[in-house]
C-alpha cells in the first residue's frame, strides 16, 4: 500500500515538474501576444498556477509532509484549475472562430452609413482588390480621399457601367461570371489579402434569391486565393430571407442594425 502511495507521489512531483515549465512557458507567450489574445491565456495561466498547487499539496499528502487539510486544500485548487482551464480555452476558442484565416464576411449597412463604413474596411489596409458594383470608379475614389484613404495602392474591379482609365482599374461587365473571372485573375497576378465586394445587391442578371449563392461561390473563389473577403450589402436594398442565408454562408457578420 505504501509502495502505491510513493508511486502516486512520484507522479504528483512529475506533473508538479511539468507545470512549473508550462508555467515558464505560457508566460512567455503572455508577454508577447496582443490584449485581445492575452486575456484566453492569462486564464490558461492561473489554471496552469492552480495545477502546480493541486500537485504540490498531493506531494504533501503522499508522503506525509504536512497533515490536517492537505487534502481539502488540494480539492480546492483542483477546481481552481479545471474552472480556469475551462474558461480560458473558451475564451480563445471564440477568439479563433472569430479570426479564422482567410474568413469572409458579410458586412450589412445602412445607405447613410456606407461610405463610413467602407472607410473603416480599408483604411490603412494593405493589399486591397475593390470591386465596385454599383459606383463608378472616380465617385469611389473621390469619398475615399475625404477619409483620407490612400487609394493609389489598390487595385479596383469596376463593374458599374462606367469606363475607368487608371492603371489601378479595369473595367468588366455587370454579370456574375464576368466578375468572378476578373477576380480569379486579378488575385493570382497581384499579391492582395483582402477583397472588399460592394454592393452584392447591385450584381446584374441575378434574382434576389440567387445572390447567396453568388456571395458563397465568390467567397470560396477568395479563400482559395488565400484572401480575405468583405461582402458589403445594404440593408435597404436587401429582403430579411437574403440576408439570413447569406449570413448562414459566411465566416462573420459585421454591421449594424435590425433586419
Amino acid at each position: 500500500m505504501s509502495s502505491i502511495v510513493e508511486l502516486n507521489g512520484l507522479f504528483n512531483i512529475f506533473g508538479f515538474i511539468i507545470g512549473l515549465v508550462a508555467i515558464v512557458v505560457l508566460f512567455g507567450i503572455v508577454r508577447r501576444t496582443k490584449d485581445e489574445v492575452r486575456s484566453g491565456f492569462l486564464y490558461v495561466l492561473l489554471g496552469l498556477v492552480a495545477f502546480v498547487l493541486f500537485e504540490m499539496f498531493k506531494v504533501f499528502e503522499a508522503f506525509d509532509i504536512i497533515m490536517g487539510q492537505t487534502v481539502a486544500v488540494a480539492d480546492v485548487f483542483g477546481v481552481f484549475f479545471v474552472l480556469f482551464l475551462v474558461g480560458g480555452l473558451w475564451k480563445l476558442r471564440s477568439l479563433i472562430r472569430g479570426l479564422s484565416d482567410f474568413g469572409q464576411a458579410f458586412v450589412l449597412t445602412s445607405k447613410d452609413k456606407h461610405e463610413d463604413n467602407l472607410a473603416s474596411l480599408v483604411k490603412d489596409v494593405r493589399g486591397v482588390c475593390y470591386v465596385t458594383l454599383d459606383e463608378p470608379y472616380k465617385k469611389v475614389v473621390d469619398f475615399l480621399g475625404l477619409y483620407n484613404v490612400d487609394t493609389s495602392s489598390m487595385q479596383f474591379i469596376d463593374a458599374s457601367g462606367e469606363k475607368c482609365d487608371a492603371e489601378n482599374c479595369i473595367t468588366i461587365k455587370n454579370n456574375p461570371d464576368e466578375i468572378k473571372s476578373a477576380l480569379d485573375r486579378v488575385l493570382k497576378e497581384k499579391d492582395l489579402g483582402c477583397v472588399i465586394v460592394d454592393d452584392v445587391a447591385a450584381v446584374k442578371k441575378l434574382k434576389r434569391f440567387e445572390l447567396p449563392k453568388f456571395v458563397q461561390d465568390t467567397a470560396s473563389l477568395i479563400k482559395s486565393n488565400e484572401a480575405q473577403g468583405f461582402f458589403v450589402g445594404k440593408i435597404e436594398g436587401l429582403g430579411k430571407e437574403t440576408i439570413n442565408d447569406i449570413t448562414m454562408l459566411v465566416d462573420k457578420v459585421l454591421g449594424e442594425g435590425e433586419w
